[in-house]
């Protein structure tokens, strides 16, 4: 006998991530692990304290030229992270 309506465990779990509204956390999670990977690792070394609020992608810059440098390819690292993460998930970047 075959079951008619039969999902994988991936397609499962998405659905209770997204019923439960907690595949928008996931996603931000995700970026900030990928960080390092979009930006790279001497970019990455010289930032801390990232976290994501309203959409909104926070970070403390070490060093004012690094800052100088993300703030001319700000809206290109957007694009970046969100295509990486497979979702829009920051609109913006902030640089501290």
């Amino acid at each position: 006998m075959k079951r008619r309506n039969s999902q994988t465990l991936a397609e499962v779990l998405q659905q209770v991530l997204k019923t439960q509204h907690l595949d928008a956390r996931l996603n931000e999670v995700r970026l900030i692990k990928l960080w390092p990977e979009v930006v790279g690792k001497s970019l990455a070394a010289q930032t801390e304290n990232l976290y994501i609020k309203n959409g909104v992608l926070h970070l403390h810059v070490r060093s004012a030229i690094v800052r100088n440098e993300l703030m001319l390819i700000r809206q290109s690292l957007v694009e970046k992270l969100n295509q990486a993460v497979g979702a829009q998930t920051v609109h913006d970047i902030v640089l501290r």
